[in-house]
């Protein structure tokens, strides 16, 4: 059974917003500090694959920051995160018999951990890049405490730890010492304040075995992780089918028919489920892009055509064409009011 609050939109896993509680019980506080909103309990008491509703977890990560003191609390929670608390997601990776594979795993499943979130994998001849894309809404201190579990975690799998090329972060750090802290943790010269939540790895790297590699509990979790996602409640399901749009938009994919296809299901029975929550397939692809589109266009470095065939549009016209259905204006003059 799902626990999700009454109303809610997007979720996490409540496993995940627990490892943040064991955090800052480091300093002496209890669950009951870190959320001071009434009725919310301890995930650590919870059933496997309990849920909360995502927007409480900006005022938890703000409120861990203020009771530690430490911006850099996304490293500490990673360190207390355990594969399980991951779901079959956790088990996944750790089945997985490369990196690389490891990789493609979190491009298909990371909707297990948030539903508003996603990751995008893209490979060169010579690299590996995951990039999180995800709701304005999403915090980084997440993606933040994810990259550094699985740092971790691999780190562990293997006999040599792997270094990343390069690391960008959005969030923005003022205190020289916490970016210290990050670059020790991971390595790697860590860039804050950037465009994106971006990891870079070595083509080389990234593709070694990792010796725990099982194809068939890697198999079999992939199965758990369609059961669960199917298990969700009313008013979530929906949620589910806009993470899964988040991942397919990647890769100019982003059907109905696709959807349905990655969760294991017939489009009748996609189309059915999302009738009973009131809405339909088309309206949460439209939804998705136009709250990707706003978030790309922030970003300056990528272009208009990037964003297009980011966003699955065939054309610079049909992108143009929607963005003034979404807007009232075009791309360029919404990225060149936002500039002036």
């Amino acid at each position: 059974m799902l626990n999700v609050h009454a109303g809610a939109n997007h979720t996490i896993l409540a496993s995940w917003v627990g490892a943040i509680a064991s955090a800052v019980e480091q300093e002496g506080y209890g669950w009951t500090d870190l959320c001071r909103s009434g009725g919310i309990a301890d995930p650590r008491d919870s059933a496997s694959g309990a849920r909360l509703p995502q927007e409480i977890m900006r005022s938890i990560w703000d409120r861990a920051a203020q009771l530690t003191q430490d911006p850099a609390v996304p490293l500490r929670a990673a360190e207390r995160l355990r594969p399980q608390a991951l779901h079959a997601l956790g088990y996944s990776l750790m089945a997985a018999s490369s990196l690389e594979e490891a990789c493609r795993i979190m491009h298909r499943q990371f909707h297990v951990i948030s539903t508003a979130a996603a990751m995008r994998l893209e490979t060169t001849a010579s690299h590996y890049t995951l990039t999180s894309v995800c709701e304005p809404a999403v915090n980084n201190e997440g993606f933040e405490m994810f990259l550094a579990f699985m740092s971790e975690m691999f780190g562990l799998l293997q006999a040599d730890r792997i270094t990343p090329l390069k690391l960008t972060l959005r969030r923005s750090v003022a205190s020289r010492a916490v970016c210290e802290r990050y670059d020790s943790f991971f390595g790697v010269r860590v860039e804050f304040g950037a465009p994106q939540n971006m990891i870079v790895f070595s083509r080389k790297d990234i593709l070694a075995p990792l010796h725990s590699g099982n194809p068939t509990v890697r198999a079999l979790t992939e199965k758990l992780v369609s059961e669960y996602l199917q298990s969700f409640g009313s008013g979530e399901f929906r949620t589910v089918v806009r993470s899964q749009i988040l991942n397919l938009l990647q890769t100019g994919a982003a059907s109905e028919e696709a959807v349905a296809r990655s969760l294991n299901m017939s489009s009748s029975s996609l189309s059915r489920r999302l009738r009973l929550e009131g809405v339909n397939y088309r309206q949460l692809l439209h939804e998705t892009q136009k709250s990707l589109a706003l978030q790309y266009l922030e970003d300056d470095d990528l272009s208009i055509s990037e964003i297009g065939f980011r966003l699955g549009f065939e054309d610079l016209s049909s992108l143009s064409r929607s963005f003034r259905r979404w807007t009232g204006v075009s791309p360029r003059t919404w990225r060149r009011q936002r500039l002036s």
